[in-house]
């Protein structure tokens, strides 16, 4: 079983696991569409009761038409009998016309109703649906995500809400005017002629029969479809937020064909579901048309016999049978939407309806006036819910004094983070309890419980914003809420300066409101870290939470933000886990934990006295220095670290870079060449064409479809010339139909297949520069994976073979009204086709440009949602969902506000396109009448002129009704070229292709200068030099933001410098094949990324090789060893086969960073990049890892560089290279530095445990 049918697996699993708590009963598909109008306000039921009359009143309009024909069959019947005079029969003949052009005017007035007002409903019903359903992902206890289930909830708020807006829009409106017009057209049929229209009713129940038992047959199978994608969906965006270890590893080939398994599963039903559409429309259609003939037949017998005496009531009959039958078969493709909206929603309502076990917005629960902060654990029993085998507490006791500092140590896994999640209610314990002050934390209100509770992660989580945005989130629920700005700014500073924030803040372009990107992606992560402090403290909580607080912080840094966190602590109850020791050295009570258990407890002296575990773990940590410990007072080494803060330089800086200007035109040149916006969009033929072009695979089938076809649009004017004969029998017959149901049914699988593959791996191939675009996010991207294709879809799947019989219908139609009347058809012709196109395309344009505007809203609305899922320990830890939801809903706002004047304006053409046949009916009724009546046209030749006209009409309607999807499906096909042509900048080339690394002897950073793309004038670093040689293990030290991070992006080539070389013996690094480089090459990120599958399927990443069965076991486990992971993988019982779970959330901080090490090592690298590789790590495990890595280093055959903070792991590098404002200030040994540089010095100071 292959990587991707076990991940697909261990997600049913889950579900399985999951669906026996809490879950609803499954929906049917006419249950989910009717309740999709639950959710309507008393606006939105009047603004569509008003829509369903205008809809009605419109149909019945259409019905009404065959009145006029009738009577007009009567009156030129008079006239050829001569019971009538010409001059009497052409002032007949124009009161009928009027009667034509009246319609008209009804027609366009009531279809802009309903359009513009159906359209606007959909907007603001499904606005509330994905309110409530992302409410609901937010309500969820975090073992939901746990399971990995709740990854797709961004992605279905957007994807699945356009498609149950698409299927209650306008599309509605024409729905219920078809069924207005069939239930009409017969009842005129039956007060016209109640025996004929009897015999012709056969064609209503055999259609709806088979329309009924085929939807709900597709509608069950689309429900199916739509959850796999949600799967797909959810692995897509945990590929997508970790570009860079995709490309670190290469893994996009791998995890693209681990994606596909998705799409093949979803493709194998498709072929089940196409095959009952095909059935549906050739059924359907070969009903409809043999009914018709039947009708004929009939009528022929029924006049013959005398039953009927004027002809003029059998054409009533007759027409209103088409026009009845032309509205089942013009309303049969939304079904389709139907369908989709029916299963999208019922997939949403699965969630909504889910009780929560631990729910942020339930109300209940005390909320004491007055919090001490007293924390006990009396007799705690815990396991994970995806792994209740392990036992992770037993029995565990622990007393939290209010106001004081508890510290809590020991190895990865033992059990320390799990006590935070406890005490935050992330998770409730099988047996014992947490209590607060004398209460159990599960009868407090859980978000009184989070709002008294502050906590600091290992791995910090930013939004998208400000720095602002990011701290003041932490006063949400606070009384400092509703302040005004400026008072709370007063907070955030002083927040920040607590944090030691302030300082690198002020040199940002903007300061405080300085956009920092996805997930404060544009900080360095010790930046990142001190931000969150700051969140974390301006609330002033009563009870902090600290998990590894200052792990991405520097020596300096950490020194004086630790001084601040113990100020900060100062009369609060603090619990601090920690791995650097000298953190916590000044804590109440430090309890020391192995295996969910304490074996240790006190305070850091007397521990040091009982020389035990916690005393060997000093030891591990302690740092030799030349001079006393302690010896800089503190006031003077806190304000030279405030000098190191006012020169370090994050990704954005007040600086202003004095590039040369032909290096500024490259940098805003490649800038453009990002930009989507920038791209020059084709049309709607030329997308077609293009689509056509670049599927040579499927172009047999597109010519047998065109010929499929032309045959079913030969039935329009086939219509037209038999009933202006009277033919006895209509033969046309469905299997033509059948041939088209069954082609088209094929490609649109294929197709869709094709892009959902093909716009992913395309996403992959990027350089980093793409996914650091503010309009790239992960949300962002992930959103358009799932509804770009399906977006394609709509345009080259069932539509296209109805858009092409609409086409083809028409200028059939037109050439037999030229071919049997030259001088009707030309006026009829001329005067009606210029004005129904220019409409038609005024509306593709107009709704073009509506489509790129509103998407971008849709976009921004679906990155919140996606950074509010993905970081949910951290929103819930905040008590900010329903911030959350309120900048999630303000974006849906403003979509809706922006999309109201467009919509008012592009139904006008719309309206115009669905009457304007009736004018130009109109029209040729008078002219053609004229020459009748002047003996220049026969009768039989005026009414297959005239048929013709009016069912081209007919066509031209059902067209541009499909005007909505075509420009989605235009944009949507757009933007998946342009990504196709665009080309990283870092790529292999015909030039690069065979020039790959040849040894290791000497790498070379030549003046090295670069800026990140999105901040060309903010320079990172600024003229680094340095030459490492094979065999050495080279440190990059200094202070947070300074460079140490970026140094090693270009190391990997994620970015080029902008200035200056990388060169490898003598080969500049950028005309190297990067992928033959990189190969050569293993990084070790600051936050480690592991995804949905195994531990064994994580580590075989690090292989590079496309074939996982071809990763020997002996390897695997030898890498863990050295990662010193085997003792926890081998203790769990499935060892390797155990899953990690989403973003490998089922192991601790630490196991994820050890398998992280593990897949770098087992790939074997000739460069070791390791960013700050152990800082995770427990202190035993680090130095276990850490032997490994040194002795690694030392084969000889190897460069292994290292950014650090912890300083004991690199005391033994061959060199440490001293970062400072993005250059190296000074290069050494440890005991070179010590001798001979201040701030190295003063950084091991900042360190040393001992005393």
């Amino acid at each position: 079983m292959g990587t991707g049918e076990k991940r697909m697996e261990e997600t049913k699993k889950s579900e399985v696991s999951d669906s026996s708590r809490n879950e609803s009963p499954e929906i049917g598909p006419a249950e989910g569409y009717a309740r999709i109008f639950r959710y309507a306000t008393a606006t939105e039921y009047s603004m569509q009761a008003i829509t369903g009359f205008c809809a009605i009143g419109s149909g019945v309009g259409m019905a009404m038409v065959n009145l006029v024909f009738g009577r007009f069959i009567t009156v030129i019947t008079d006239y050829t009998t001569g019971a009538s005079s010409a001059a009497g029969f052409r002032s007949d003949a124009s009161k009928l016309a009027l009667g034509f052009f009246i319609i008209g005017i009804g027609r366009f007035i009531l279809s802009y109703g309903y359009s513009t007002l159906f359209t606007l409903a959909a907007y603001r019903i499904t606005r509330n649906i994905r309110y409530l359903y992302l409410k609901a992902g937010l309500s969820q206890e975090i073992a939901y995500f746990d399971a990995g289930i709740g990854g797709s909830i961004a992605m279905q708020a957007t994807s699945n809400g356009k498609l149950i807006q698409a299927g209650i829009s306008e599309k509605l409106g024409l729905v219920v005017q078809g069924l207005a017009c069939f239930t009409a057209a017969f009842v005129l049929a039956f007060v016209t002629q109640w025996k004929l229209t009897l015999i012709c009713c056969c064609i209503a129940p055999a259609t709806l029969l088979v329309m009924g038992i085929s939807s709900a047959m597709e509608a069950s199978i689309e429900g199916k479809i739509l959850k796999i994608h949600a799967d797909g969906g959810s692995f897509a965006e945990s590929i997508l937020s970790s570009a860079r270890n995709v490309q670190a590893f290469d893994l996009r080939t791998r995890l693209v064909r681990d994606f596909d398994k998705y799409l093949q599963e979803a493709h194998k039903l498709g072929n089940k579901k196409n095959v009952i559409l095909g059935f549906m429309f050739s059924t359907e259609y070969f009903i409809i048309f043999a009914g018709m003939g039947l009708c004929f037949w009939q009528s022929i017998r029924m006049i013959a016999t005398g039953e009927v005496e004027k002809p003029g009531d059998v054409f009533i009959v007759l027409m209103s049978v088409i026009v009845a039958s032309s509205s089942l078969t013009a309303i049969t493709p939304y079904l389709i939407d139907f369908s989709r909206a029916a299963s999208s929603a019922a997939e949403l309502f699965r969630l909504m309806d889910r009780a929560s076990a631990i729910d942020p917005f339930d109300d209940s629960g005390e909320q004491p006036s007055e919090v001490e902060g007293t924390i006990d654990c009396e007799n705690i029993k815990f396991s994970y819910p995806m792994r209740p085998g392990v036992t992770v507490l037993e029995n565990f006791c622990l007393r939290i004094p209010a106001g004081k500092v508890t510290a809590l140590v020991g190895a990865s896994g033992s059990g320390k983070s799990t006590i935070i999640g406890l005490i935050e209610r992330w998770y409730s314990p099988l047996s014992g309890s947490v209590k607060l002050d004398g209460r159990p934390i599960d009868t407090l209100n859980v978000q009184w419980l989070r709002k008294h509770v502050r906590l600091v992660q290992q791995e910090p989580v930013l939004f998208s914003g400000t720095v602002y945005d990011n701290i003041v989130n932490g006063l949400v629920g606070t009384p400092w809420e509703k302040d005004s700005r400026q008072d709370k700014m007063t907070r955030v500073q002083e927040a920040a300066k607590v944090a030691f924030a302030h300082d690198f803040i002020s040199m940002l372009p903007d300061g405080y409101d300085t956009v920092i990107g996805e997930r404060g992606g544009l900080l360095s992560g010790g930046q990142k870290q001190r931000v969150a402090i700051a969140r974390s403290v301006i609330s002033q909580p009563r009870i902090l939470l600290l998990d590894e607080a200052t792990s991405a912080l520097d020596p300096h840094a950490e020194e004086v933000v630790q001084k601040a966190l113990d100020n900060v602590s100062k009369g609060r109850t603090t619990v601090t886990i920690a791995h650097k020791l000298a953190t916590i050295r000044n804590a109440d009570n430090i309890v020391v934990m192995d295996s969910g258990r304490i074996v240790e407890q006190g305070t850091h002296h007397s521990l040091l006295e009982a020389d035990g575990v916690y005393a060997r773990l000093v030891q591990a940590q302690d740092l030799s220095v030349v001079s006393q410990p302690g010896s800089e007072s503190d006031a003077s080494s806190e304000t030279d670290q405030d000098e190191v803060a006012k020169t370090e330089l994050p990704g954005p800086t007040r600086t202003v870079t004095r590039y040369s200007t032909t290096t500024r035109e490259r940098l805003e040149l490649d800038l453009d060449r990002d930009n989507y916006d920038k791209w020059k969009r084709l049309g709607l033929f030329s997308t077609i064409w293009r689509i056509v072009k670049t599927t040579p695979e499927l172009r047999l089938m597109y010519f047998m479809l065109a010929m499929a076809c032309l045959g079913a649009a030969a039935a329009y004017p086939g219509q037209a010339i038999l009933m202006s004969r009277f033919i006895e029998v209509f033969k046309f017959t469905g299997s033509e139909m059948q041939k088209k149901g069954n082609f088209f049914a094929l490609m649109f699988l294929t197709l869709n297949h094709k892009y959902r593959k093909e716009i992913i791996n395309d996403m992959l191939r990027q350089d980093l520069r793409f996914f650091d675009r503010p309009e790239n996010t992960t949300g962002a991207l992930s959103s358009r994976v799932d509804s770009y294709p399906q977006a394609v879809f709509e345009l080259m799947g069932f539509n296209v073979a109805l858009i092409f019989v609409s086409v083809v219908g028409v200028l059939s139609c037109c050439v037999v009204a030229l071919a049997y009347g030259w001088r009707l058809g030309v006026v009829i012709i001329f005067a009606g086709l210029p004005p129904l196109l220019a409409s038609g395309y005024a509306r593709i344009r107009m709704e073009s440009a509506m489509e790129t505007k509103i998407s971008k809203r849709f976009s921004a609305s679906a990155s919140i949602a996606s950074e509010a899922i993905s970081a949910i320990r951290t929103v819930s830890s905040l008590a900010i969902e329903s911030s959350v939801l309120e900048n999630y809903t303000n974006e849906l706002e403003h979509a809706i506000s922006d999309s109201k004047r467009p919509i008012m304006l592009i139904m006008l053409p719309f309206a115009f396109t669905q009457s304007v046949e009736y004018a130009f009916q109109a029209l040729g009724f008078w002219y053609g009448c004229r020459l009748v009546s002047f003996g220049d046209l026969t009768m039989v030749n005026f009414f297959a002129a005239f048929l013709a006209v009016f069912f081209s009409g007919q066509q031209a309607s059902i067209l541009f009704g499909f005007a909505g999807s075509m420009t989605k499906a235009c944009g949507a096909a757009n933007y998946l070229f342009w990504l196709e042509q665009l080309q990283p900048t870092i790529r292999e080339t015909d030039e690069n292709r065979d020039n790959g690394p040849k040894g290791f002897q000497a790498l070379d950073i030549k003046k090295v200068q670069f800026s990140y793309p999105m901040r060309p004038d903010a320079r990172v670093l600024r003229g680094v030099n340095l030459q490492i040689k094979k065999g050495q293990f080279v440190a990059f030290v200094g202070a947070s933001g300074c460079g140490k991070s970026t140094m090693i992006a270009m190391l990997e080539r994620f970015y080029d410098p902008v200035s200056g070389h990388l060169v490898l013996d003598g080969t500049n690094l950028d005309a190297m094949n990067p992928w033959s480089f990189r190969r050569e090459v293993a990084l070790v990120q600051q936050e480690p990324k592991l995804y949905p599958g195994t531990i064994r399927d994580n580590i075989s990443m690090g292989v590079p090789t496309d074939d996982i069965n071809a990763v020997r076991e002996s390897d695997i486990i030898e890498a863990c060893r050295s990662a010193n992971a085997w003792d926890f993988i081998s203790s769990l019982p499935e060892g390797l086969n155990t899953p990690c779970g989403s973003n490998g959330l089922q192991l601790s901080g630490g196991q994820r960073q050890r398998i992280a090490i593990a897949r770098a090592l087992i790939r074997n690298p000739r460069i070791l990049l390791l960013d700050e590789a152990t800082s995770a790590l427990d202190t035993q495990s680090e130095r276990v890892v850490q032997d490994a890595l040194n002795e690694a280093a030392k084969t000889g055959n190897r460069i292994t560089i290292a950014v650090a903070h912890r300083l004991s792991t690199v005391r033994h590098a061959d060199m440490i290279c001293v970062f400072y404002n993005g250059k190296i200030l000074e290069a050494g040994t440890h005991e070179n530095l010590l001798a001979n540089s201040e701030m190295y010095r003063k950084m091991c100071e900042a360190q040393n445990l001992n005393g």
